[in-house]
């Protein structure tokens, strides 16, 4: 599943609890999804969390606010293994 899909699977998870979560959810729908806009709806996710009064949707949205801390630590340490297995694949081929 890529970055978008799980975006758009919080997205939807949200907006009955969350009114711009549906707006939100047609623009990342169809737009390119990049660091830039994955910043940005964290921005907005955190604000919201500081200005939504129902302890419910505050309790979902703080939760959907460390869903992207993860989705986003994960992308990182799957970079960063890539670049390792592609380092130890460069020095197999220097070996050879």
């Amino acid at each position: 599943m890529t970055k978008k899909e799980y975006i758009l699977k919080l997205l939807t998870a949200l907006q009955w609890t969350w009114s711009l979560a549906e707006g939100l959810k047609i623009l990342v729908e169809g737009n390119v999804f990049d660091d830039s806009t994955e910043q940005a709806l964290f921005d907005i996710l955190s604000k919201a969390v500081d200005e939504v009064t129902d302890l419910e949707a505050k309790e979902k949205l703080q939760k959907s606010v460390a869903f992207l801390q993860k989705l986003k630590a994960t992308e990182m340490e799957s970079k960063k293994k890539d670049e390792e297995d592609i380092q130890e694949l460069d020095s197999m081929l220097e070996n050879l």
